[in-house]
């Protein structure tokens, strides 16, 4: 099944939850100072705990029967961090790519479909909407890592923790120019603006303007008490948001940029919290962000079936 029937489709698809921060706090590995978790799978440990963490994260969609959209580690691994890190001149994206769709085929069948998607990150700190490029340097900076994984042969593309409009739309014409379908995923504030105050509703706005009908939005790095508040100041375009990622944290953005320890939540405290915003806005892809681990994603999966 590709993406858009089953985006389409009547079911809700869990996603997967954190790797970056549940695998970086972890003994058992150690992440590049350039391109994080994405040099995992080079080492013969490391991969093996980021095998054991994913495949705990898929088996809660299948277990449930519930189709999957799962991503990969690329987050950070851009061309600049990738020829800085131990590990420049490999196919960084193209290797992470292929382990997890490796993994995937594993699982997947015409009762069990599993998507995998290629992940960006934003070029500078996804807190900090100063470090953004404009438009059009955004369009070429990124454009190396999109189609890197556009042509690893991933079922669609993800833009993650975007801060700034003017980057977004850099990215998003660097991802419609691959003709694969894309998703961007902004940090927002309670306010119901992006961290370079854009507010959501001008943001998408803007990048429709420029590409009707191609796009596709979402959400991560924020509590879903957050993003409840950032579309409740955004009513009109709520329901363009298809997927949520929710971070386990409802503190804002200054509070949680450089904290030492991982602010979390139980399990069904978190996953409650998700109520309201699965009756309200018919948001398709349902995953987690910061502090979520498995246990957090069972949770979910047991409000999807109940939703």
């Amino acid at each position: 099944m590709d993406f858009n029937t089953l985006l389409a489709g009547d079911s809700r698809i869990l996603g997967d939850g954190s790797m970056y921060e549940l695998l970086r706090r972890s003994p058992e590995v150690d992440f590049d100072p350039h391109i994080a978790h994405a040099g995992l799978i080079y080492d013969r440990a490391s991969r093996a705990a980021l095998e054991r963490v994913m495949r705990a994260y898929i088996e809660v969609g299948v277990s449930r029967r519930l189709p999957m959209a799962l991503t990969t580690t690329t987050w950070r691994a851009n061309r600049e961090r990738v020829a800085a890190s131990a590990f420049a001149g490999r196919a960084v994206n193209e290797d992470n790519a292929r382990f997890l769709l490796q993994l995937r085929d594993e699982y997947s069948g015409p009762e069990q479909p599993l998507l995998v998607g290629g992940v960006i990150g934003p070029q500078g700190d996804a807190y900090k909407p100063g470090e953004a490029p404009g438009t059009e340097q955004a369009r070429q900076f990124h454009a190396w890592q999109i189609d890197a994984l556009a042509g690893s042969g991933v079922d669609y593309l993800q833009a993650a923790t975007v801060p700034a409009l003017p980057e977004a739309r850099g990215i998003a014409r660097a991802m419609a120019a691959t003709g694969l379908p894309y998703i961007i995923s902004f940090v927002v504030e309670k306010s119901g603006n992006l961290l370079d105050g854009h507010s959501l509703s001008e943001t998408i706005d803007e990048i429709d303007a420029i590409l009707p009908g191609s796009s596709r939005y979402a959400i991560n790095c924020v509590h879903p008490s957050v993003l409840l508040q950032a579309l409740d100041r955004n009513p009109r375009i709520g329901n363009l948001i298809v997927a949520f990622a929710g971070n386990t944290s409802a503190r804002s953005v200054d509070e949680l940029d450089g904290l030492e320890e991982l602010d979390t939540e139980d399990p069904d405290i978190f996953a409650d919290a998700h109520r309201r915003l699965l009756d309200d806005y018919d948001i398709r892809i349902v995953g987690g962000c910061c502090g979520t681990s498995p246990a957090h994603m069972q949770a979910i999966a047991t409000r999807l079936l109940n939703s």
